[in-house]
């Protein structure tokens, strides 16, 4: 007995990745042929059961007459069934079984086991020591063939399914690899956006600001995404307040993107120009986006733009000349002096006013601010003006499209612009707090299940 059979242990300790070392053991998962080792000293033996096989087109018959060979044969052809001669003259034929099962590349190769004669004692010995079968030579053909075929489809059947098993762990560790990459990436990305409306919300008029002028109001929010499309705004100056409804193209990120240019140009029109009329304002705006943008040449990558409210409130002659000292807003003083005048421009968003229960719709011009197309938006446009005269008991609301736009109800269909004006008619009396609080209801339980369809933003006023 050589050195290595020596060597071989008793109990032949699985590694723990049996299947991935199988596998790199380079194992034929792919193709489908038997690959048969007869192990037996006796060559006529050999030659009698490699004529039984050579008919026989999947089955590819190899046969060593001496141990040492038949070990280095095993390595190289990773045979699907071995055949292992019983009694060879260099060494016991179990010790062999041994062997086979203490190496990773044979140690789940079916072995059956040939020996002259039968021996229960053997028999129960082999199969202890990892023997698949048992046969008594010369074994008839027909029972060879179908024993060599039985096991070597069990055992490609095995390494095959063995190789999926592991292919779809290998694929499932992957995707969680994957996964949470891409969360961490998502979270990333979320961070930024949720900064991001922390930046938008700090460039919202500040809601106690605008009480000091305008004690009985209420401002509605709501971006459909983290950031939003829409925004509110305002700039006080010495005869009054501006204040404007502002809804970009889109929502979330792009919406956003766009209300910063949209804030930007107004505060530039506003405050460098010292513009307060609310058509101006419009005006200016409008070639501003589309220039800012390039959406006035051919060459323009981009088709954005927004819609508008904006609204200029003047305060009476006396309080320009004589400031109060109870309040300031921007260096200048307000004591609960109403505005004596309202000046409304529209691109395409109305401002509705209430009064005895009546609504009253003053619709914005038919064009959009910005955009490519001349038809949208055409950059020598010029909005209109409308002055409401003010009376006692007037309530004003100013609303980006993203109200009426809900869907909702039993036949999920959008709020409507009829819904919205019964809806500012029942409420109109009511303090603007309540009126905030009860339009958020109406909101929510008319939207129920459904997504948001687009930014709600909603401003309300009176005198």
């Amino acid at each position: 007995m050589n050195e290595e059979m020596k060597n071989i242990p008793e109990n032949p300790e699985s590694s723990g990745e049996n299947d991935l070392e199988l596998i790199e053991a380079g194992l034929p998962l792919n193709d489908p042929k038997i690959t048969v080792l007869l192990v037996d000293d006796k060559e006529m033996i050999g030659n009698l059961i490699g004529r039984m096989l050579k008919s026989e087109e999947d089955i590819d018959f190899h046969y060593c007459r001496s141990a040492q060979e038949a070990m280095r044969v095993a390595n190289d052809i990773c045979p699907t069934v071995i055949l292992q001669d019983l009694v060879m003259p260099e060494i016991d034929g179990l010790y062999m079984v041994k062997y086979f099962r203490s190496k990773k590349k044979t140690q789940h190769t079916p072995l059956i086991m040939l020996s002259a004669e039968e021996d229960a004692k053997v028999k129960a010995k082999a199969f202890a020591l990892g023997a698949n079968d048992y046969i008594v030579k010369l074994p008839d053909k027909v029972e060879l063939i179908a024993r060599i075929r039985y096991h070597s489809r069990a055992y490609i059947n095995m390494l095959q399914r063995d190789a999926a098993y592991i292919a779809l762990s290998e694929s499932m560790k992957r995707a969680e690899y994957e996964r949470k990459i891409a969360e961490a990436a998502i979270e990333s990305v979320m961070d930024s956006i949720r900064y991001a409306r922390m930046i938008q919300s700090s460039m919202l008029p500040s809601p106690e600001d605008i009480h000091r002028f305008l004690p009985d109001s209420f401002f509605i929010w709501m971006p459909k995404d983290i950031v939003s499309g829409d925004f509110i705004f305002t700039d006080f100056f010495a005869g009054g307040l501006i204040l404007a409804v502002i809804d970009c193209t889109g929502h979330g990120v792009p919406g956003a993107f766009m209300t910063m240019v949209a804030i930007f140009a107004l505060k530039k029109i506003i405050r460098d120009t010292e513009c307060h009329d609310p058509a101006q304002i419009l005006n200016q705006l409008n070639v501003i986006v589309k220039t800012t943008l390039h959406q006035n040449t051919k060459y323009a990558l981009s088709n954005d733009g927004l819609d508008a409210a904006v609204v200029t409130l003047r305060l009476p002659e006396p309080m320009r000349k004589k400031p109060e000292t109870d309040c300031e807003i921007s260096g200048h003083h307000v004591k609960n002096l109403a505005p004596c005048c309202l000046t409304f421009a529209g691109a395409k968003l109305p401002l509705i006013y209430v009064l005895d229960g009546v609504a009253t719709v003053i619709r914005g011009d038919r064009q959009s601010v910005g955009y490519r197309q001349s038809r949208w938006s055409d950059i020598e446009f010029e909005f209109t003006n409308h002055t409401v005269e003010l009376r006692k008991g007037m309530s004003f609301y100013m609303f980006s499209d993203g109200f009426g736009d809900q869907l909702g109800g039993n036949k999920r269909r959008h709020f409507g612009s009829r819904r919205l004006k019964e809806m500012l008619t029942e409420h109109a009396r009511l303090p603007f707090e309540k009126q905030r609080e009860n339009f958020l209801r109406v909101f929510n339980e008319y939207k129920g299940k459904n997504e948001m369809q687009d930014d709600v933003t909603f401003v309300g006023f009176g005198f």
